[in-house]
């Protein structure tokens, strides 16, 4: 069996205003900060084999921050980025609505099936993902990964690990440096002990 650790990077401005973010590179602010030393301070007793992290600087800062009581490099996976929100990137969820009426809403509902104007899909999402997964657990055994990505990209590799359709990709809550836990087991079977957790954040700024 091998166990996966998901966690989703700390607060971003972009994050605290409801700016879609997307592959924009953006940095943690003050509560990001502290959200990923919380997490690691959560996390420092358990054994870790390896870290990977997505591209982008609020993640590898966060997959940074929990790596170093475990002495551990991080490694950075270009599979594991946030979706590419095209033309909605950088825009406000109001912004968003007024441009394309209903369209935010249909991407809750739907993400399997929502047109997002120069976006990557859900779909070639999760492909990229489970990639990276699928060859990580077929070339490991009996080992525990931590893995720091993205709001929509842990939603996707959720799906793909418990066979869910991406249309219920929304309804797996995934908060700024939250804490999933999935067991990988040898059968092919893998089971969700941990979602979402944070209550290693309580009492933030």
């Amino acid at each position: 069996m091998n166990i996966l650790y998901f966690v989703r990077h700390g607060q971003t401005t972009w994050n605290d205003i409801g700016r879609f973010q997307g592959s924009t590179d953006i940095q943690l602010n003050a509560l990001g900060i502290e959200q990923a030393e919380k997490t690691a301070q959560a996390m420092k007793d358990i054994p870790l084999d390896a870290i990977f992290s997505s591209p982008l600087e609020r993640a590898q800062v966060t997959a940074k921050t929990i790596a170093q009581p475990h002495h551990l490099t991080v490694q950075v996976e270009p599979r594991i980025a946030e979706i590419n929100f095209g033309q909605w990137e950088g825009l406000t969820f109001e912004e968003i609505e007024t441009r394309w009426p209903g369209r935010l809403h249909e991407m809750y509902v739907h993400p399997d099936t929502v047109d997002i104007p120069g976006s990557e899909t859900f779909g070639e999402a999760e492909a990229r993902t489970m990639d990276f997964l699928n060859e990580l657990i077929r070339t490991n055994k009996n080992k525990t990964f931590l893995i720091v990505s993205h709001g929509a990209a842990i939603r996707t590799m959720i799906c793909g690990l418990l066979q869910l359709p991406l249309d219920r990709a929304w309804n797996l809550s995934q908060g700024n440096a939250n804490i999933t836990r999935i067991e990988a087991l040898e059968e092919g079977r893998n089971i969700l002990r941990t979602l979402n957790s944070t209550a290693h954040l309580r009492n933030e700024l």
